[in-house]
């Protein structure tokens, strides 16, 4: 890929923006004095790249790499999230790939290193970086030999591991992830202070836990109710136990955090009680993270049943991190009484600890997605399986 795109090319990829990148390449011989190949390559980058990352999409100096790079690096919203828990003198991304992290993390450092043993990506980045005006040091090479040869040390590393196998299967273990992150623990903190790895949403947050000896923090981070990342903090020095965050961050409305230790969650009691005034389902990261009974003690609600991760209260509690309902009605999940109180089949079904899925019930019942209410299928300690008819607070 060029490492710069002429005016024409640029005004190309402008205008056409909102085109279908395939069709644009069907098209392609009526533009032969343009690169289209790498044209349409932008395109269908900068179409994933809007949302994700408006700064850099805004910006046509800058070159995206390929679309599939894009999916698995972080968005603009979760790389400043990051920046704001490292600072220092020196920082190294062992897993530099499309150099969002790289970018937003060196705003907190004097120097850093971006590293990545993709030539075409390095060339990429390079030219990024210096758009960008960021003193990014490019090296095209691989972790492990620098972790190897190396004899620099830092205040920080991060490394994204990859989460494609040989066969570009996606895995998200981190020790089916490359590189192996539980195999370099001892060489990645005799190289660095403090480590930051991201990791998939899919993580079992406990097991990572055990793999690490030195952590002593991971942050669940979901962007408007949606986990997109775990990230995990290591220290040679530390000796305890990791702190859980479960951070809900947005652009739109003000960000949500919980946190906690296992062992408080582990000797943690709760009260159960039947649905009262209003109903609270915890946010993403909160369920992700698992502090089911501390935020019933936090908040002063009590739980349904102790299966079923739903919270009831008589008073409104203002700041639940999660989703509010005032409870209309509770009755037994037959189909004449759903639709007795469903207009036009369209609902919002939550389920929780219930023998059907949301969609079985939908089809079920012959719902809908949509509408103001919410229907609540739910086991409630000694009552059973029920139904609980709801609105939005």
């Amino acid at each position: 890929m060029k490492n710069k795109f002429s005016e024409e090319s640029i005004d190309f990829i402008k205008d056409h923006i909102n085109d279908d990148p395939a069709e644009i390449m069907l098209q392609s011989r009526k533009f032969p004095e343009l690169p289209m190949r790498d044209i349409v390559v932008q395109i269908a980058s900068r179409q994933k790249a809007k949302d994700k990352l408006p700064e850099w999409f805004g910006n046509y100096e800058l070159i995206l790499p390929p679309k599939q790079n894009l999916e698995q690096a972080s968005s603009e919203i979760t790389a400043k999230f990051k920046a704001r828990f490292v600072e220092g003198d020196s920082l190294v991304d062992l897993t530099g790939g499309t150099g969002v992290d790289t970018f937003y993390l060196s705003r907190k450092m004097r120097s850093t290193v971006y590293l990545e043993p993709n030539e075409e990506l390095c060339t990429v980045s390079k030219h990024n970086f210096e758009v960008l005006g960021a003193n990014i040091e490019v090296q095209n090479s691989t972790a492990e030999n620098v972790l190897k040869q190396s004899s620099d040390h830092f205040n920080w590393i991060f490394i994204d591991p990859s989460r494609r196998d040989d066969s570009q299967n996606r895995v998200y273990a981190l020790e089916d992830c490359v590189p192996n992150v539980i195999e370099l623990e001892e060489q990645l903190l005799n190289s660095a202070e403090n480590v930051l790895i991201k990791a998939s949403p899919m993580l079992d947050i406990k097991k990572t836990l055990e793999q690490f000896s030195s952590c002593y923090k991971v942050q669940v981070v979901a962007v408007d109710n949606e986990v997109k990342e775990l990230l995990i903090y290591l220290n040679k020095e530390f000796l305890g136990e990791a702190d859980i965050e479960a951070w809900n961050i947005s652009v739109k409305r003000e960000e949500e955090l919980f946190s906690f230790k296992y062992s408080d969650e582990e000797s943690c009691d709760f009260d159960i009680g039947e649905p009262q005034k209003y109903l609270y389902e915890p946010n993403a990261p909160l369920m992700k993270a698992g502090a089911y009974k501390l935020i019933g003690l936090e908040f002063g609600v009590q739980k349904l049943h102790p299966n079923t991760h739903l919270y009831t209260s008589e008073e409104l509690i203002e700041n639940f991190p999660g989703k509010k309902l005032l409870i209309k009605e509770e009755f037994s999940p037959a189909k004449k009484q759903i639709k007795k109180r469903v207009k036009n089949d369209k609902v919002n079904v939550i389920v929780r600890n219930y023998p059907m899925g949301a969609n079985e019930i939908k089809k079920k019942f012959g719902l809908k997605d949509g509408g103001e209410g919410f229907l609540i299928f739910c086991k409630i300690e000694g009552n059973g399986l029920k139904a609980i008819w709801c609105e939005r607070v």
